[in-house]
């Protein structure tokens, strides 16, 4: 995997690179023997350099990110990938430095296997920036009930939620980032766990599902050893307005799934539960409003407020009423 991180020889970056990075990216285990240049001129802010469409790094990483989330039925447009040179202070160069010596110490514990995946983390345009430019901060923890002290990314081949968790700038672009992440030894991490840190010595990370894992757990005091970001992917995720003709002649078909507008879920919640709730969730509208949070973060937040069973009950009465309204 050190193969395919750059150092800096006769001024220019050289990042080393052949046919083994599509297995690493796409299986997540790195061989390589040969070598690209990248001219000073080309690195951007924070040491970013951006992709051309015709490398080979950018059509395997676009057209994954597309073709997963695709499977899903969301469809998205890349506009650009960025990769992380970690040329752009010391700093920069020494988190690389860190996680290659905690990769070996975990191997070392685990017996050779450092278990190094690749993760997605989605957030707003300044959050990304920061992340780049200055490592993970507890305001990358996402507080929202289900896990709290730990740094969540979505495994490779899951990538829906972090794309829900990115937030869209003034253009209307969205970015995630595809970052290297060291798991060592994983267990099992509840929804809701107030667990901080690994349980004992022999873990050194957590999963939703140890068969299956959709989500990475790395403890905040692991986000910047075991945490590389090295792609910045732009994209946008194009709307159509509902039953709209697309370019095949088929029509999109109406939401079949219960459904209520927030302002009217939080009108008829006012009639059950207590001032401070109400309150709650509606700073969490507000916040989503103004783009702080996304709106999966929103409808998570107000849900964890008011339970599941409460707002299935709620859903139901809005859509008898709605069918009322409907046939007189």
């Amino acid at each position: 995997m050190e193969k395919l991180l750059p150092f800096v020889a006769d001024r220019r970056i050289i990042v080393s690179e052949d046919e083994g990075d599509s297995s690493c990216v796409l299986d997540c285990e790195s061989s390589v023997s040969g070598t690209r240049v990248v001219e000073p001129g080309s690195i951007e802010l924070n040491g970013l350099v951006r992709l051309d469409e015709s490398d080979r790094l950018y059509g395997m990483i676009g057209s994954k990110f597309v073709s997963r989330l695709s499977e899903l039925g969301v469809n998205v447009e890349v506009g650009c990938i960025h990769r992380n040179m970690f040329s752009a202070s010391v700093i920069a160069q020494a988190r690389v430095s860190s996680f290659q010596i905690f990769r070996k110490a975990v191997e070392k514990r685990n017996g050779g296997d450092a278990n190094v995946k690749y993760a997605w983390f989605g957030g707003s345009k300044d959050e990304i920036e920061n992340i780049v430019q200055h490592g993970f901060g507890y305001g990358n923890i996402r507080k929202d009930g289900l896990f709290d002290h730990g740094v969540v990314l979505c495994a490779d081949h899951s990538p829906l939620e972090s794309v829900q968790s990115a937030i869209a700038d003034e253009d209307g672009n969205k970015h995630i980032l595809l970052c290297r992440v060291l798991l060592g030894k994983t267990e099992l991490v509840n929804r809701g766990s107030k667990q901080s840190h690994p349980s004992s010595d022999s873990f050194q990370s957590g999963v939703d599902d140890l068969v299956s894992p959709k989500k990475y757990i790395v403890w905040s005091s692991h986000m910047n050893t075991h945490i590389l970001p090295e792609f910045l992917i732009s994209f946008k995720t194009p709307t159509r307005t509902n039953n709209k003709p697309r370019q095949d002649g088929t029509r999109l078909k109406k939401p079949i799934s219960p459904w209520i507008p927030i302002p009217e879920l939080l009108a008829a919640l006012s009639k059950v539960l207590p001032p401070k709730a109400i309150k709650e969730m509606t700073q969490f509208r507000q916040r989503y409003i103004e783009h702080k949070i996304s709106r999966c973060d929103m409808i998570r937040r107000i849900r964890r407020v008011m339970g599941d069973r409460l707002l299935l009950m709620v859903l139901k009465n809005f859509t008898e009423q709605r069918q009322c309204n409907r046939f007189g």
